[in-house]
């Protein structure tokens, strides 16, 4: 099999992968190996913005208090300290190699969404993540010292002595290729396609979990699932995101018959966390029996409408939807993994030699749940961590990469067994679970993972190996819902004891006694 050695890999192409290659260009060749094109990542469909305290009335103090809010509790205190108190450096950067941002006169215009105590939301109009990745590639295409393979599906960790030595990939037009590096940056996203309805893309297929698990190393926290609000309710455009930005700008929540519920719920209404506001809306649409419930837009200037969410604007049009004039129809859809594969402070995993950022990683800056826009900053933040910590790193002494024999089966198969997992997982690992429902789906995905693996072997094709990774993805995550005995966060189940009430404003933690009013 023939190698090819370069001094870095980087398998993923969003902002962790990118933000990593242009970072560790600066020590060495780098190769990114991504399986679609190289702007196909949950970076590009970010809407919202990147949180970062830049604003006068705000600190890093602040934006900590807050996202240990979010994370109930089970956020690492040094990864969320290490993240907000870097983010203003990691915007200056982004602004450097190009990305351009709203600004109000000469600074930047900053946004808040759901679970911010100020405005921090650094944006480019409602489509964030676009204009990063545009200026991300745009610096990689010009790097003489990054190389890109598109259309390059990696099927194995390589390892020798415990260590990451390399990959394995399907390269469209070459076969399969072999890559050494002295480091190996894993950067694939998250795992959204395992569940009926997601705001992921197509490629976001649990590759680098299950790729992590079959290697040995450590993943945790997958059962925290975050669930997104507000997504449009349409068969023209399923799982369209609707902003959280949207009700940062003071959209409110109604249901069926016109109510504003989110006072019901929690005293921060719709700017409560994300976990929160799922759940309200999954209640309210059973205790009325309807399909979805309302974001109210209407009491808003059309012109601000218009220059603040220009995207969701013009699709909302498409279809007929005027959002200056009617309510929006909503519902929750699976949105984000909080958990993943386990790293340090500088982007280690537990096997030396293989580093993670972004989605796919488990930093231990979420906890129990995502405080909005802080995954875009995460992603940023311990990429570049992790280019710095492997500078020096060397070459192992690798006498040969070991053979893949990955089983791939036909795609007619491959879909069948896809579709029997997505609607297990909508149906027993959504928002709200119970202990029966999560052994249930445990037992069908189990069911599934063996019914794979006894299907006749077929020539190489890339969905069903995504698919493999997502039986293997989900099944961590179910049993990580089964070992978590109470209810924290994202997970919900209705059959342990119910959490501390958020409406109990007593229960929260308190911010730095002197910045509780810092406009004071």
């Amino acid at each position: 099999m023939q190698i090819e050695r370069f001094d870095y890999l980087v398998v993923g192409s969003g902002l962790a992968g990118l933000t990593y290659a242009l970072k560790a260009s600066q020590y060495g060749q780098v190769c990114v190996l991504t399986k679609g094109e190289v702007s196909d990542s949950n970076t590009n469909d970010a809407q919202g913005g990147i949180a970062a305290a830049v604003g006068e009335a705000d600190s890093w103090e602040l934006h900590e208090h807050d996202t240990h809010i979010a994370g109930a509790g089970l956020c690492d205190p040094e990864a969320v300290r290490h993240l907000v108190k870097h983010a203003p450096e990691a915007i200056r950067w982004l602004i450097q190699i190009g990305a351009r941002f709203d600004l109000t006169g000469d600074d930047l215009a900053l946004g808040r969404e759901g679970g911010h105590s100020r405005n921090r939301i650094v944006h480019h109009a409602d489509k964030t993540g676009w204009e990063v990745e545009r200026a991300m590639v745009a610096a990689a295409r010009v790097n003489p010292k990054v190389s890109v393979y598109q259309h390059s599906f990696v099927t194995k960790l390589q390892t020798s002595n415990g260590r990451c030595v390399g990959v394995t990939a399907e390269i469209e037009g070459l076969g399969q290729r072999s890559f050494e590096a002295r480091a190996v940056m894993l950067a694939t996203g998250g795992c959204g396609r395992m569940y009926q309805h997601t705001t992921n893309p197509r490629v976001a297929t649990a590759d680098g979990i299950a790729l992590a698990i079959a290697a040995g190393a450590e993943v945790k926290n997958m059962e925290f699932m975050q669930f997104h609000p507000t997504t449009l309710y349409h068969p023209q455009m399923r799982s369209f995101l609707i902003s959280e930005a949207l009700r940062g700008a003071g959209g409110t929540l109604r249901n069926h018959i016109g109510r504003r519920f989110m006072y019901d719920y929690d005293l921060r209404l719709e700017l409560a966390p994300r976990d929160v506001v799922a759940r309200a809306i999954e209640e309210e649409m059973k205790k009325h029996e309807t399909w979805c419930v309302y974001l109210d837009m209407t009491h808003l200037a059309p012109d601000l409408l218009k220059h603040e969410f220009p995207t969701i604007y013009a699709r909302l049009h498409q279809i007929g939807l005027e959002m200056e004039k009617e309510w929006i129809p909503v519902v929750p859809a699976q949105h984000y993994s909080c958990g993943g594969v386990v790293t340090d402070l500088e982007g280690r995993t537990s096997i030396p030699g293989l580093y993670a950022a972004g989605e796919v990683a488990c930093t231990g800056v979420h906890g129990a749940n995502r405080l909005a826009s802080n995954s875009l900053l995460e992603a940023l933040v311990f990429a570049d961590a992790a280019a710095f910590a492997s500078k020096n790193a060397s070459f192992a002494n690798v006498i040969a990469f070991q053979d893949d024999p990955y089983h791939c089966i036909s795609e007619a198969e491959s879909i069948r067994i896809r579709r029997s997992l997505q609607r297990a997982m909508t149906a027993g690992v959504g928002i709200v679970r119970s202990s029966d429902g999560l052994r249930n789906t445990l037992g069908v995905v189990n069911g599934l993972v063996e019914e794979y693996d006894s299907l006749p072997f077929s020539p190489y094709s890339q969905h069903p190996l995504e698919t493999r990774n997502l039986l293997i993805a989900a099944r961590s995550v179910v049993e990580s819902a089964l070992r978590r005995t109470s209810n924290v966060g994202l997970h919900f189940n209705q059959d342990l004891a119910s959490e501390v009430s958020p409406n109990n404003s007593a229960a929260l933690p308190s911010p730095p006694a002197w910045r509780q009013n810092p406009e004071e």
